[in-house]
């Protein structure tokens, strides 16, 4: 099932109801506070016209099953939690120390056909978090990378077809250097 990417204020909502801080049933009178919450995160005014969207996006989130209604709240569905752990991907970094240890960090892989479907969306998040391309299957990058690519070739269900190499030579590194600004 292919999944959209939600706007940036449906995830704000989808996050409240993970964190359990919005507890709201369809037909039910949500608490002032719920609602004064909702108006908070999503930096928007407490108007009729405002209170009125909110319940829409409710019920249309429930509508796309990211959530599910259970005893006058919502929770998360597995798409929902899906949708959550994507974006915490998405927000995953490199971090970059000040001095370069001279060391490349390369990824490789080979996904199985039966695996393919996967194939870009794992290099999409390669190139969000800053690797280059090198060659056919083959990613490159100054600083060290494992953890943030374990995480994603393990959410993509392609870690064992993921290897890792450091190297400290690496043919066309003059422009590798230049392209990192080392």
């Amino acid at each position: 099932m292919k999944i959209r990417r939600p706007s940036e204020k449906t995830l704000r909502i989808l996050k409240m109801i993970a964190l359990g801080t919005l507890i709201i049933g369809i037909g039910a009178a949500p608490s002032p506070r719920a609602i004064a919450r909702v108006f908070r995160e999503l930096k928007i005014s407490d108007s009729p016209k405002n209170r009125k969207w909110i319940k829409r996006k409710l019920y249309g989130l429930h509508e796309q099953q990211y959530v599910s209604i259970r005893d006058d709240s919502y929770t998360l569905s597995e798409v929902g939690q899906r949708v959550i752990a994507e974006h915490k991907l998405w927000a995953l970094s490199i971090p970059q120390p000040k001095k370069w240890d001279g060391v490349w960090h390369i990824v490789v892989f080979d996904i199985p056909q039966e695996k393919s479907n996967v194939r870009i969306p794992f290099i999409r998040h390669l190139q969000n978090l800053g690797l280059i391309f090198y060659q056919r299957s083959v990613w490159i990058h100054p600083f060290p990378c494992e953890d943030e690519v374990r995480e994603i070739a393990d959410f993509q269900g392609i870690l064992p077809f993921v290897s890792f190499i450091k190297a400290t030579h690496v043919d066309g590194s003059h422009a590798l250097r230049k392209y990192f600004k080392l």
